[in-house]
C-alpha cells in the first residue's frame, strides 16, 4: 500500500534564492581574503623551505628550493619543481625533487648526511604545521564567518 503525503511550504523558494544570494557574495568577498591571507601564510612557508634546504646538506635542496613559488589559492599553497633549471647540467628542479628530499634510490647516505623520512621539506612543513603563520589563514577565515554570522 502507498501513501503519499503533500506538504506546501511558505516562503521557500524565496528562501532558496536568498540563500544562492548570500553564497555569491560571500564567494566575492571571502575569495579575496582567503587569497591574501593564504598567500602570507604560503608565503612564510616558501621562506623556510629556502633555509631548511640551505641547511640541510644535500647538496642540490638549495638549487631545488630556487623553484619553491606561492600559488595564488585560497588555502596556503606553495609549489616546488617544475621545469626551473636547478642541476648542475641543467636538469629541472621537478627532476631533482625528490632525491633532494630522500637522497637517490638505493644509495643509503649518499650525501653523507643520516638518511632521513625527509631532508628538508617535510621537516619543514611539520614545524610550518604548529607555526604563527597558519594563525593568520585561521583568523581570516574566523572573520569571516563571524561578519557573516555563520559561527
Amino acid at each position: 500500500m502507498a501513501s503519499a503525503i503533500s506538504l506546501e511550504v511558505d516562503g521557500l523558494v524565496e528562501t532558496l534564492q536568498a540563500t544562492r544570494g548570500l553564497e555569491a557574495d560571500l564567494r566575492r568577498v571571502a575569495n579575496g581574503e582567503l587569497r591574501k591571507a593564504a598567500g602570507l601564510c604560503a608565503t612564510q612557508l616558501v621562506g623556510d623551505l629556502r633555509s631548511a634546504a640551505a641547511g640541510s646538506g644535500v647538496p642540490v635542496a638549495s638549487r631545488v628550493a630556487r623553484s619553491a613559488r606561492v600559488k595564488s589559492d585560497r588555502l596556503p599553497s606553495v609549489s616546488l619543481g617544475g621545469g626551473t633549471r636547478a642541476g648542475r647540467y641543467g636538469a629541472p628542479a621537478a627532476a631533482l625533487l625528490w632525491g633532494s628530499e630522500h637522497g637517490p634510490r638505493g644509495e643509503v647516505n649518499h650525501f653523507a648526511v643520516p638518511p632521513s623520512s625527509g631532508y628538508w621539506i617535510r621537516p619543514t612543513v611539520e614545524r610550518f604545521k604548529g607555526s604563527g603563520a597558519l594563525q593568520i589563514y585561521r583568523t581570516a577565515v574566523g572573520s569571516i564567518l563571524r561578519r557573516w554570522r555563520l559561527i
